[in-house]
Formats: C-alpha cells, sequence, structure tokens
C-alpha cells in the first residue's frame, strides 16, 4: 500500500470515525443533550418535539455517512468518482453551513470551526485522492 493510499484510507476512516460519534446524540437521554447545550452557552435546549427530531435525525444523518465513508475506504481505487464526490460535498457542505451558523446566530467559535473544518477536511480528501487518481489514470 503506498503513502498516499495509506493516508486517504485513514483521512477517510477518520472523519467516519468522527460523524460516528454522532449515534451518542442518537441515543442519548434528553438530559444529556440538554446539559451540553448549557455547557455549549447555548442556554437550555428547546422543549418542543422538533428540537429533539432534529438534533436525533441530523445526527443520525452523520452517522450515516461517517458509516459510508468507512465503507468506500475499503477500496479507493474503485470508490475513487464516489469519494470524489463525497469531498466536494463536504466542501459545499462547509461553505452552507457558515451560512447558516451566522443566519441563526451560532456562537462565534462555532461559526469558525465547523464550516471551515468541513471545508478542509473536503479539500484534504481530494488532495490526498489527487496522486491516487493520476496513477490509476495512466
Amino acid at each position: 500500500m503506498t503513502n498516499n493510499r495509506r493516508f486517504l484510507v485513514g483521512l477517510l476512516r477518520a472523519i467516519g470515525l468522527l460523524d460516528l460519534l454522532a449515534l451518542l446524540a442518537v441515543i442519548a437521554p434528553r438530559g444529556w443533550i440538554d446539559e451540553c447545550h448549557q455547557s455549549l452557552g447555548m442556554g437550555r435546549l428547546p422543549v418542543e418535539p422538533i428540537t429533539g427530531y432534529l438534533a436525533r435525525s441530523t445526527s443520525f444523518w452523520y452517522a450515516s455517512y461517517g458509516m459510508l465513508l468507512w465503507f468506500v475506504s475499503s477500496d479507493v481505487e474503485k470508490n475513487s468518482q464516489l469519494i470524489a464526490c463525497l469531498a466536494w460535498i463536504m466542501v459545499v457542505q462547509g461553505f452552507v453551513v457558515v451560512g447558516i451558523d451566522i443566519a441563526e446566530g451560532m456562537p462565534g467559535w462555532w461559526t469558525a470551526l465547523e464550516g471551515p473544518c468541513c471545508i478542509g477536511l473536503g479539500a484534504s480528501v481530494l488532495i490526498a485522492q489527487g496522486p491516487l487518481k493520476s496513477t490509476n489514470d495512466s
């Protein structure tokens, strides 16, 4: 396994594992989610059902994305087009999330981390995949 391939596999799996941590929010008791919300300086978690629904369903989508990244990392050559597509989605998601964070009045530290991290991770996947794609094309 080349260093580029090993790095790409490791990067996809690390992002996937990070996203899989979102499963905790799917099964966590509401009180725990409220405590986390408060510890982030955002006050009490609203009690309306839509709040819990959005928190849990969005968390499951993140976890699903993590599972998909782990799956495609098993054969980065065969899945190269899908990996590139997912990486571009991550980059676009980062810009969209920055806009959402600003529009919704999220804390500055949150806005400075969430979107730019998505952009950076997506770009890192594209950069790591670059040498592999050129070797596969020849």
